[in-house]
């Protein structure tokens, strides 16, 4: 498990303008918090699948892929009960190039062919391996029916390496998702934050 600590300049600044003032004034900054923790999962699935060619529902099922119990490669939540304490917490297992657009899905019968994924979105790009083994990479079947990449680590059958590409906690750290993660929060907080004033001032 990860933690990435959130830095929301303008959530803060006007958090800090408030606290104090009055209970109702708490009470807003208190129920965004509440609220962004159930928000937050949408805006860092869109950080993250503007950089990487993984589908939205594997990295955070929401709405209708919820309902039909779609599954998530990770777990990514919010946590935190002040302004000072929040921060992003999220896991997962590196993932094999079956999440990532990989073609082809099935070994082709009597014909060479090249595995390739887009690990980055828009990227497809032909799986090697690595380069220790200097092998191609194959199709097998697994025990589930699943196809999987694999490259053998020598020049006899066994043993192979299965091919894995990256993981959620890495897809996160990457410095570009990382700063649209950082962007997003800060907007949603802030945003959220007015909503809970604005109520808050009309009672």
């Amino acid at each position: 498990m990860v933690n990435l600590q959130l830095d929301l300049p303008n959530f803060k600044k006007l958090a800090e303008s408030i606290q104090g003032q009055n209970a109702d004034m708490q009470k807003a900054i208190d129920r965004t918090i509440s609220d962004c923790k159930s928000r937050a999962p949408a805006q860092i699935t869109k950080a993250v699948t503007a950089v990487y060619g993984i589908k939205s529902s594997e990295v955070s099922a929401a709405g209708k892929m919820a309902k039909l119990g779609a599954k998530t490669v990770g777990e990514l939540k919010l946590a935190g009960a002040s302004v000072k304490s929040l921060q992003l917490v999220y896991k997962g297992r590196r993932l094999t190039p079956l999440h990532f657009s990989m073609t082809p899905r099935t070994k082709p019968k009597g014909k060479r062919y090249a595995v390739k994924a887009a690990i980055y979105k828009g990227q497809k790009k032909k799986l090697t391996g690595k380069a220790q083994y200097n092998t191609p990479v194959f199709l097998a079947p697994q025990k589930q029916g699943i196809i999987l990449p694999f490259q053998r680590m020598g020049e006899s059958r066994m043993p192979v390496y299965a091919i894995h590409t990256t993981s959620i906690p890495q897809m996160i750290e990457n410095d570009k998702v990382a700063a649209d993660i950082k962007e997003k929060m800060d907007e949603l907080f802030t945003t959220r934050l007015q909503h809970h004033i604005d109520r808050l001032q009309k009672k």
